[in-house]
């Protein structure tokens, strides 16, 4: 018996070292055509902070709203970036797309290689749909409905579609995908932040920002970037039509209506080009002196864990707020990656019960998650973007975050953060044996 053991472990152990080679030698190809073919022709992100006019969206009533008003506005040009994109608004999004497209409008559509693994991985829409009905009569409804993807549709009907290419990040994790959701109209006007534009999401706390102004022109060259990203062999062709007298004349109209105000910000990425977003994160946390609030799907990211400890010793006040994990990829995961921050604050607390930092979780309605990713820095930065605070994200995936500094859009997203942690902040169960072990392989996991 003994021996037939050490036979199993080692036939695992070399299947594993086999795994491991394979993946290494397809990244170390990947690197090696993406240096040679496009690194070359990626464009630079801006340094400096860039004006706009920004207005704080939450939920999927104004969030989908806005988006399909901002597409309904297009004269020249849509750009449309999503994770997942499916369901109800899928189709409105195609359905209004391609009324602009026989208008003139260029549409550039680029979606993540996960719809194609959900649509493999579903069953046909027709038979979710049954099986909704059939729940709904009997009185027990989906909690949260079956993802229906829409990217096959918006390329059957001729919509120009594109996945980006992240087998191009140099990551250990073998599944790596475009997280970003955006959408840029006409150089002048974009929104970006956390939402999906799919059914299955509809119902989760969520928010993004719309903004006009020069700050489009980085969202312009981080969507053409990601859109020439791609291993097809063909020219980098760059789609930005950023028009800067255009923009500004914009930002000037929406300063002048109500939920606008100005302000100015730096973009930051996770991808092959650039990943600076959690060394500017970590920054940020470091230089605090009053106060940091983070409101976060997934907070394990070790580094950033620390920098958050850190500026809890130095009597900065913490607060974090994150997703219970209970409906997390239609399981509960009882607290999921967030175990890890909660295990943190434990264990700080243990050490220096004085120290003002506390971890809540967020009251989930069904099938409902907390999918927010944001942080507010001494009450005057905001970051928002589609970031989870998790390595994954940092190290795996493409992303998009920005920090903005101006009173008022930092004020309308800190009353949304004081609301939801006063309201629908609850403690965060001690951490279990069980919890504490999925805290251990939360970065694997998750």
């Amino acid at each position: 018996m003994k021996k037939f053991l050490s036979w199993s472990a080692l036939v695992c152990i070399g299947v594993a070292l086999l795994v491991l080679v394979k993946f290494e030698v397809s990244d170390q190809m990947d690197r090696q055509y993406y240096e040679k073919h496009v690194a070359t022709h990626m464009l630079p992100i801006a340094e400096k902070p860039q004006p706009m006019a920004a207005r704080a969206l939450v939920d999927q009533d104004e969030v989908f709203g806005q988006g399909l008003e901002m597409i309904r506005g297009a004269k020249k040009q849509v750009m449309f970036g999503m994770y997942l994109f499916g369901g109800d608004i899928g189709d409105q999004v195609i359905d209004l797309l391609l009324e602009k497209q026989k208008e003139g409008v260029e549409i550039f559509m680029l979606l993540s290689r996960t719809s194609q693994d959900y649509e493999r991985a579903q069953k046909k829409e027709t038979e979710t749909l049954e099986e909704i009905a059939v729940a709904d009569e009997a009185g027990t409804p989906v909690a949260k409905p079956q993802y229906r993807q829409k990217m096959s549709k918006a390329k059957e009907l001729g919509l120009n579609v594109r996945n980006a290419d992240p087998g191009f990040i140099k990551a250990i994790a073998p599944a790596r995908v475009d997280h970003s959701k955006i959408i840029i109209v006409d150089g002048v006007e974009a929104m970006f932040g956390g939402m999906n534009f799919s059914d299955t999401t509809a119902k989760n706390h969520d928010a993004m920002v719309r903004v006009a102004g020069p700050f489009v022109r980085e969202l312009e060259i981080s969507f053409s970037n990601n859109w020439n990203c791609i291993r097809d062999g063909a020219p980098y062709a760059p789609i930005s039509i950023y028009d800067e007298t255009a923009a500004k004349e914009r930002m000037q109209i929406r300063l002048q209506e109500e939920g606008y105000s100005s302000c100015a910000g730096n973009l930051t990425l996770t991808s092959p080009y650039l990943r600076n977003t959690r060394v500017r994160l970590i920054e940020k946390f470091d230089a605090a002196t009053k106060s940091i609030e983070v409101e976060q799907l997934l907070l394990n990211d070790t580094k950033t864990l620390k920098a958050l400890a850190r500026a809890a010793k130095r009597g900065v006040k913490v607060r974090l707020l994150v997703d219970p994990a209970k409906h997390l990829y239609y399981r509960d995961w009882k607290g999921g990656p967030n175990n890890k921050a909660v295990g943190m604050v434990e264990e700080l607390k243990r050490e220096h019960p004085e120290l003002p930092i506390e971890v809540r979780h967020y009251t989930v309605a069904p099938g409902q998650e907390l999918h927010v990713k944001m942080c507010i820095i001494d009450d005057k930065t905001l970051g928002m973007g589609s970031t989870n605070f998790s390595s994954g994200a940092f190290q795996s995936n493409y992303e998009l975050f920005a920090f903005i500094e101006g009173t008022e859009i930092v004020g309308d997203f800190l009353a949304m953060f004081e609301t939801d942690w006063k309201t629908r902040g609850e403690p965060a169960p001690k951490l279990n044996l069980g919890r504490k072990i999925i805290s251990i392989f939360s970065d694997v996991i998750f």
